[in-house]
């Protein structure tokens, strides 16, 4: 009789124990990420973490541009609507017209900050990993990450470097060229937020 019960609560045990596991698996698939904003998987390579957002756009005719960024440009402001990117504290700037985007902050080995603006119609076959990336904007590039960039613009003590992406891995040129020209003609009105 003893080996009887043994045998009962040894299965009975067995089986609240596949229990409370089957439980806990099921709580820890369905859990969302406790993350404060929309993000995608940190990307080892580029050793940052990643914040991920939709643009919102504000009319750029109702921000007045700095001094010398007014000069270093002859873009008519209401061409031009603009994102904010408030992990760098910047206003990017953007011809309207421009197709939609997202944009991720991330950061370089070397802890250089910069914003990547991509877009899932730019995606490519061509390349491993392809995110659809167009342009990248660096916070006080190095003199090595400063070689990939077209333009510069200086707010204050910070400096700002647009960073085009080739069309290499993209099988739409044309789209990936209209995206690019839309940032080229805004970057000059970049500002601080």
């Amino acid at each position: 009789m003893a080996r009887l019960v043994s045998k009962t609560g040894l299965f009975v045990a067995i089986v609240v124990v596949g229990i409370v596991l089957v439980v806990i698996g099921a709580v820890l698939l369905t859990k969302k990420p406790q993350d404060t904003a929309k993000t995608n998987p940190t990307d080892t390579t580029k050793n940052a973490p990643t914040t991920k957002n939709n643009p919102t756009e504000t009319d750029a005719a109702n921000v007045s541009a700095s001094a010398t960024q007014a000069s270093a440009t002859s873009v008519d402001p209401a061409t031009l609507t603009s994102i904010d990117i408030s992990p760098l504290g910047i206003a990017v700037f953007y011809s309207k017209g421009t197709p939609g985007f997202t944009f991720t902050v991330l950061k370089t080995a070397n802890q250089t900050q910069y914003v990547e603006f991509a877009s899932s119609n730019l995606i490519g076959t061509k390349c491993t990993n392809d995110q659809g990336a167009f342009a990248s904007i660096i916070k006080n590039p190095s003199s090595t990450e400063t070689q990939t960039t077209s333009q510069t613009v200086t707010l204050g003590n910070d400096t700002y470097g647009l960073s085009l992406s080739s069309a290499g891995c993209t099988s739409n040129v044309d789209l990936l060229n209209q995206y690019q020209d839309g940032f080229k003609t805004g970057f000059s009105r970049l500002k601080a937020i």
